[in-house]
């Protein structure tokens, strides 16, 4: 079989492929789909790459109900997480609790820990300047964090209903069911929900090639050498740093940012594509890749503490458990994408 990747849905006026040298039936424009099929609530999904990602990740993640439980659950570990570290760091008086003081060394009975935990007030009288920040940016990061979860939400609920009234898949069957069985019925759904205007059957490589676009892109860069992932120290020379943050610093600058050369459908901006207009952009996207910087450094002691509460608190209990985790190693985020 010819397979054959989607068609752009932004470069109206491409060449169609001659139906009778493809097994796929091709339509123009929207117009000539309707004339053939009536349209469903889910025909002509605009954005196809979410579509399909929303679709493999609420399998993936199993179902409506536990991606509830998911979001619910990651608000309140960030609340409980900022809560507890202020109690430790602020409110407890710990000359009290190691009898530092001279009133303190008096106290013959045992410490109780109504006795050791100060008053809201006597906690805000203290504040150091570093901790109202860190409790403002808390509270900003998880306002978007709320937000996010509310959008995801809105999103897997509709998901929910595709799942149910297209694919006949009900919740309670979910679990039962490979990704395989459910792409088997998403490539039968498009049949008679027509999600892509372009061609009235999908293939598994259709679907693959949307859910990996992003991997994909990343994977071409680093083995193109486009990516710079090596820094140079005055000793040790050349060492590979591929970092979770430098990957996410990657992926605003070149994917999300308001200046990024791809837009959100993963397709280059068409001024990208004017030779006349490189140097300017290239100038302007090194403007904002050092703006992105110095936002980095300025964050730095933030997202260190951050890091480091996240690790006390996510590792503590299982390292108690089983020490032998600290021994054990992962693949590096470099090495997932140069071996992949």
């Amino acid at each position: 079989m010819d397979y054959r990747t989607l068609v752009n849905e932004d470069n109206d006026g491409a060449e169609i492929p001659d139906q009778s040298l493809s097994p796929f039936m091709q339509f123009d424009t929207e117009e000539d789909l309707n004339n053939s099929e009536k349209q469903s609530q889910w025909s002509h999904q605009k954005d196809l790459d979410d579509f399909f990602v929303r679709v493999y990740q609420y399998h993936q993640q199993h179902g409506f109900f536990c991606i509830i439980l998911s979001e619910i659950f990651g608000l309140v570990q960030f609340i409980f997480i900022v809560s507890f570290t202020i109690l430790i760091v602020q409110c407890i008086d710990y000359p009290v609790l190691f009898r530092s003081t001279p009133s303190a060394r008096n106290i013959t009975h045992k410490i109780h820990f109504d006795e050791i935990i100060q008053s809201p007030q006597q906690c805000l009288s203290h504040m150091h300047l570093l901790t109202t920040s860190c409790i403002i940016l808390s509270i900003i990061y998880w306002l978007y964090r709320l937000s996010r979860a509310l959008y995801n939400l809105i999103s897997y609920y509709n998901i929910r209903a595709f799942y149910i009234q297209a694919l006949d898949i009900k919740p309670n069957d979910l679990s039962n069911m490979t990704w395989h069985e459910v792409q088997q019925r998403l490539l039968l759904a498009q049949r008679t929900h027509h999600l892509c205007i372009h061609k009235l059957n999908l293939t598994e490589l259709d679907i693959h090639n949307r859910l990996l676009r992003f991997k994909n892109y990343e994977v071409a860069m680093v083995n193109k050498g486009i990516l710079p992932p090596r820094i140079r120290l005055p000793i040790l020379g050349d060492i590979i740093s591929f970092t979770t943050g430098f990957k996410f610093n990657l992926r605003l600058v070149l994917f999300w940012g308001p200046y990024a050369p791809f837009d959100e459908r993963w397709h280059l901006r068409q001024e990208y594509k004017v030779h006349s207009q490189r140097q300017k952009l290239a100038k302007r996207l090194s403007t904002f890749i050092l703006l992105y910087g110095l936002a980095n450094l300025l964050l730095s002691p933030f997202i260190f503490i951050w890091q480091v509460l996240n690790l006390f608190y996510g590792y503590t209990e299982l390292v108690r458990r089983e020490p032998g985790v600290l021994g054990s190693r992962r693949w590096s985020n470099y090495g997932r994408l140069y071996l992949r």
